[in-house]
């Protein structure tokens, strides 16, 4: 399991390719976290928030993206290290033009979790290959 969370603030819209940056999240998530997470499990999802207040409100154009991810328990902190490390640095690099051009507030946020699911993906998964 891991599902991450992409919240962006209403005042991007239009200067950031959401369906490029959570295609991104999912495909390092499947091709670089050396199969950690299972393809099936790996959610991607982004909110545009519209209301929110930055810093002093006084810059219209300060935004935020924040990522929360949730992950089962069971990674080590070595592999969390070295992994999330990482992928920030591949999300930082996909969003240097847009931290260049405004005030940019980027922020990530990883969480161990515990849950319960029923996910018949796996079948589709292992049918198809």
């Amino acid at each position: 399991m891991a599902h991450v969370t992409i919240e962006w603030t209403a005042n991007l819209e239009g200067q950031m390719d959401v369906e490029a940056l959570m295609s991104l999240v999912a495909a390092d998530m499947r091709e670089r976290a050396d199969g950690v997470f299972p393809v099936g499990g790996i959610r991607v999802r982004a909110f545009r928030v519209d209301d929110y207040v930055i810093a002093d409100n006084a810059c219209a154009d300060d935004a935020f993206i924040n990522l929360d991810v949730k992950m089962g328990a069971g990674r080590s902190p070595e592999f969390r290290q070295r992994y999330f490390d990482a992928l920030f640095a591949r999300i930082t690099g996909f969003l240097q033009p847009l931290s260049e051009s405004r005030p940019l507030a980027l922020s990530m946020y990883v969480k161990e979790a515990e849950g319960w699911k029923h996910n018949t993906i796996h079948d589709r998964l292992k049918k198809a290959s």
